[in-house]
């Protein structure tokens, strides 16, 4: 998954440089780069305004709660994401930071999330969650029964 990163990020850069000239081509390039200045204006103000109180939300759910705390600030961790994706320049970026702000959104992409949280965290029929007095541990002999060889001693 790791090895993936740089490859996303390179391919992530390369389409903001076509969206950046396919846009320059279709409006000018000053108006392009004053709307990427706009966007990257109101991620900041998405952060700094009602994302203050959000970002100490979210700090306190997923300190109380770990990763399931992001169930419960869920929408506080959308709010700060959409403000970052719209402070990075770029069209593509900038795009996905609007349609995150949207609540209808918000709460499609909280719903999968909290669909993924309770099946990760949830006990899964393959597992056995058992007391300490509920087991002991048995020698290995006695769970091989007798051995038998493949080949010459």
């Amino acid at each position: 998954m790791i090895k993936w990163l740089p490859i996303g990020l390179l391919a992530l850069a390369a389409a903001e440089i076509t969206a950046l000239v396919l846009a320059a081509a279709a409006i000018g390039l000053p108006q392009a780069l004053g709307l990427l200045f706009v966007a990257s204006l109101a991620g900041l103000i998405v952060l700094l305004r009602p994302g203050r109180v959000r970002i100490e939300r979210l700090r306190v759910a997923v300190t109380q709660s770990g990763i399931v705390g992001l169930e419960a600030g869920g929408d506080a961790f959308l709010t700060v994401s959409a403000g970052i994706l719209l402070l990075l320049p770029g069209f593509i970026t900038d795009i996905l930071g609007i349609f995150l702000l949207l609540p209808p959104v918000r709460r499609w992409i909280s719903g999968r999330f909290e669909r993924f949280a309770r099946a990760s965290h949830g006990h899964s029929a393959a597992v056995v969650d058992l007391d300490r007095s509920d087991w002991s541990q048995v020698p290995e002999q006695a769970l091989d029964g007798p051995r038998q060889r493949n080949g010459p001693p």
